[in-house]
């Protein structure tokens, strides 16, 4: 769903810009952000140049994350301080009058990856529901998808191995401003519109990372969705993790035979991962219906050995995952693909090896999550075939 330019670094400022977020705000409420007091509703600031801003709700003494559609709860530390989900990052600061003030720390990047932020309330304004309209683009990201209710705007982008989620912001004066923030990513596109395309943008990735951003409309149909999958370099099941506990697992095919089950299903992934993440919740979801089937993580971090052990049981725990994950190793795909005999190249993380006690493995790379539409429901279409191929349930020709 969702080529090269120079980027203005402006972006609206003062009552005018206020005005815009309470708009959008306004249009999240019909959506299903509920807000009962005017001052519920804040823009939360980041210091980034320029600041990337999303929405948040205050509830009950903590603070919910407004993506577009997407709701992320935070939990409640104390004194003033919140922890995100999943993610594990934090936001620590005080109130200053009515305003919040303090900074994200991104602990998956370290303790020193940290990004100012300020959270100023915003009225909450009334406005009749606007109609949705939906268009393509072909960007320099992949495929962009905007959702256009009045000024305010939902996006996503598609690429071929998976999606940038949640993106939301407002599309006015010919300048289009998306964002996300879901404890992982922080990003931030801008653009100007001019006739069917998008130009003069930049992409900002937290403080760290920033490239030109441009966008060009496709007003036939959107290209068809394609499932990623590639062919197994070797019909050998053989793989070493590290559990929780510190002990070494070895999965091989005499263990899969031996555990009574028809099959394995083996996710390459990693716990730093939004898609990753978003395919660990439908495999949560799938898997009561397949008691027959071995479920296992394989998570390649960026903090390696004893010290990223309590990262998987945090995010197993957070997750609720029924299954074990396991650490294969550091955060590179060039290295997975070294400790891996069944792909000679990982493409994405996440990788989905579904492993018959007998035969060729299938080889899923990339996930498109519910951001994404009908590219999500054909993802989980193919999923659950492949589980029914597994288990037995469907003959696989």
């Amino acid at each position: 769903m969702k080529t090269c330019l120079i980027c203005s670094t402006r972006a609206p400022r003062g009552r005018s810009w206020r005005l815009v977020w309470s708009l959008l705000a306004s249009t999240m409420v019909l959506i299903g952000c509920k807000t009962e007091a005017p001052k519920i509703t804040y823009v939360a600031s980041f210091g980034t140049t320029p600041p990337t801003e999303i929405l948040v709700h205050r509830t009950d003494s903590t603070w919910t994350i407004c993506n577009g559609v997407e709701r992320i709860a935070m939990e409640d530390l104390g004194n003033e301080s919140y922890r995100i989900p999943v993610f594990n990052g934090t936001w620590t600061g005080a109130w200053q009058g009515e305003q919040w003030e303090g900074s994200w720390t991104d602990s998956l990047r370290g303790t020193d990856y940290v990004v100012p932020l300020v959270l100023t309330p915003i009225p909450a304004t009334s406005q009749n529901e606007a109609k949705v309209t939906t268009s393509h683009w072909v960007s320099t990201e992949g495929w962009l998808i905007l959702d256009h209710m009045g000024d305010s705007v939902h996006a996503t982008i598609s690429t071929p191995t998976g999606d940038y989620r949640y993106l939301a912001g407002t599309l006015k004066d010919n300048r289009l401003i998306v964002s996300t923030f879901d404890g992982s990513h922080l990003f931030r596109f801008e653009a100007k519109m001019r006739g069917d395309s998008l130009v003069d943008g930049e992409f900002l990735s937290g403080t760290h990372y920033r490239t030109s951003f441009a966008a060009k409309r496709h007003d036939g149909p959107l290209s068809t969705w394609k499932v990623g999958t590639q062919t197994p370099a070797s019909d050998s099941l053989w793989f070493v993790g590290v559990g929780v506990s510190g002990d070494t697992v070895l999965w091989n095919e005499e263990r899969l035979k031996k555990s009574g089950k028809k099959g394995m299903v083996l996710d390459i992934m990693g716990t730093w991962c939004p898609n990753c993440m978003d395919e660990a919740r439908l495999l949560a979801e799938l898997k009561p219906d397949y008691p027959e089937l071995a479920f296992v993580s394989l998570a390649f971090e960026r903090t390696t050995g004893a010290a990223g052990l309590p990262r998987l049981t945090a995010y197993q725990k957070s997750l609720g995952l029924s299954w074990p994950v396991l650490l294969g190793g550091r955060a590179s795909k060039a290295y997975a693909s070294s400790v891996l005999p069944m792909v000679d190249t990982l493409k994405s993380f996440p990788t989905t090896v579904f492993w018959p006690t007998t035969g060729l493995p299938h080889v899923h790379n990339g996930f498109h999550g519910p951001a994404t539409g009908e590219g999500y429901v054909l993802e989980k279409a193919h999923f659950r075939q492949q589980l029914d191929f597994l288990s037995g349930r469907l003959e696989n020709h």
